[in-house]
Formats: C-alpha cells, sequence, structure tokens
C-alpha cells in the first residue's frame, strides 16, 4: 500500500496492521469465488459472509466496517493483479477548486 496510499482512507491504512486476520480471510473468500468461476462478485457480499462466519465463531464477533469494503476491493487488486476485473471500482470525484456559479 505504500506507494497507493491516495487510493485509501487514513482510517483504512492505519486499521490494517491490527486486522491482517480479516484482510486475509476476505482474501481467501475471494478465491473460494473465483475457484467457483465468477468473474465479478460482490465484496459487500464477501463483508458480509464473513460478517456472519465472525458471530457465529468461539472467539467472537469481528468489527467490520462497510466503509472498508472498497479499500479491501482494492487492496485484493493490487496484491492480486491477474483477478483485479472481480470487483466493480468506482472513481471518486474531487469538487473543482476554482469553481464559481455565474448568474
Amino acid at each position: 500500500m505504500l506507494y497507493h496510499d491516495d487510493e485509501f482512507s487514513d482510517e483504512f491504512i492505519e486499521w490494517v496492521p491490527n486486522n491482517t486476520h480479516i484482510v486475509d480471510a476476505f482474501i481467501h473468500e475471494t478465491f473460494k469465488i473465483i475457484r467457483k468461476g465468477y468473474t465479478h462478485y460482490s465484496g459487500r457480499t464477501i463483508l458480509e459472509v464473513l460478517r456472519h462466519h465472525s458471530a457465529l465463531s468461539e472467539s467472537g464477533q469481528w468489527k467490520l466496517n462497510n466503509n472498508y469494503v472498497p479499500y479491501l476491493c482494492r487492496l485484493f487488486a493490487l496484491t492480486n493483479p491477474k483477478y483485479s476485473d472481480i470487483f466493480e471500482y468506482r472513481v471518486v470525484k474531487k469538487p473543482l477548486q476554482n469553481f464559481r456559479l455565474v448568474a
């Protein structure tokens, strides 16, 4: 992520080192989908599957922030470029800096 910090929120970058188990589980579930033959899938669905599995686990439920789904998808694409098309990505549009309404 060092070279792609502009693609991730500061909060996500801080969250990852303490939650590598969640990142690994997201990657694992994504590869399960790919092995089933899917070429497009929803990162949000994968996060909900992880949420469900963690709720049933002995070790307790994981705290999963919905806002991190796009970042988990982008991180998967960066670490697995061969499968980067599995998720759809939206472009964030930045506001115009010197925009003025003319009457």
